[in-house]
Order: C-alpha cells, then structure tokens, then sequence
C-alpha cells in the first residue's frame, strides 16, 4: 500500500508512458524508414535487372529519360535528399556508364549508402525542421520525400518494362 505522501506507482505510470512517446516514436519512424528502404532497394534493383541490356536507352517518348537514367535520377537523388540533414551540398556520384551492369552496381551503392545514412541519424535530426526548395519541412517529411520520390521514378520505369512487354515483378511493401 502506498503512503500518503507517495503517489501510487499506478497514477506515475501514465505520465511516464506519455513523456516516452516522443523517443519510441522517432526511433519507431527510423525502424520503419530502414525497413522500408531495404526493402525499396532489393524491388528497385529486381526492376532493373528486368530490363534487358539492349533496351537500357529505350524511351517511352523522346524527352523523357531512358530507362537507365529514370534508374541513375532516382539512386542520384537520394543524396541530394538526404543532403537536408548535414546542410552542406549534395555530391552528385554517377555510373561508370549507363550500362546495365553499371547501373545495378549504382543502384546498389547508393541505397547501402542511403541505409547507412539514415540509420546514423538522431531523434533530433529527424524532429528538426529544414529549409529545401520545397520550404520549412521537418526530417520526417525529408525521409518520406526520400521514399515518395523514389516509388515514383521506380513506378515509371516499369511502365518502360511494359511497354516492352516485360510484366514487372510484383510489388513489394
């Protein structure tokens, strides 16, 4: 039984389960976003591998990227993105070529770099508000561009695979 001049254990305990919340929360949206982006890079690089060689500079209509580059723009663009969270100015790495084999060997660098970034990041990092071309976002809306613009480039080169008549590899979540 408690004494008088304690509170009981039972009245603390929703108290220190609400000032928790922020701290799971964070680390839960890292989880999450780790999760994710492994799993965007092993269906990314699985899209790629079903173009063949000889259809990498296809193009669905002359002013829109080819397939490889629709595949370089998105793996470039992820540390363009997650330049927000350092401030500096994003490096612009590319492929030896626009080759296939390049191309994957790319895709792949840039997500492992991706991944080791985003699990480097703190609470207060994501938390953090940024100034981006976009304006004032917060990290959270940072790394949910990250994924939002990488479904997109990703989405329109299968639309490439089709065209061609390759049905894409089942989506993954």
């Amino acid at each position: 039984m408690p004494s008088h001049n304690q509170p009981p254990f039972r009245a603390l305990l929703p108290i220190l389960i609400l000032a928790a919340l922020p701290v799971f929360g964070q680390t839960d949206v890292q989880t999450v976003v780790l999760k994710h982006l492994k799993t965007s890079r092993d269906f990314t690089l699985q899209v790629a591998n079903q173009m063949p060689e000889s259809s990498y500079d296809f193009k669905l209509t002359p002013p829109q990227m080819s397939f490889a580059e629709q595949m370089v723009h998105l793996s470039q663009e992820m540390g363009g993105v997650l330049a927000n969270f350092s401030g500096g100015k994003p490096v612009i790495s590319k492929p030896a070529s626009l080759k296939k084999t390049d191309v994957l060997a790319f895709i792949q660098k840039s997500f492992d770099g991706t991944i080791d970034q985003v699990s480097k990041l703190t609470p207060d990092q994501i938390a953090k508000t940024y100034q981006s071309e976009a304006g004032t976002v917060t990290g959270l809306e940072v790394l949910m561009f990250l994924m939002d613009h990488t479904t997109h480039h990703r989405a329109s080169a299968e639309m490439y695979l089709r065209a061609k008549g390759i049905t894409p590899a089942e989506y993954q979540f």
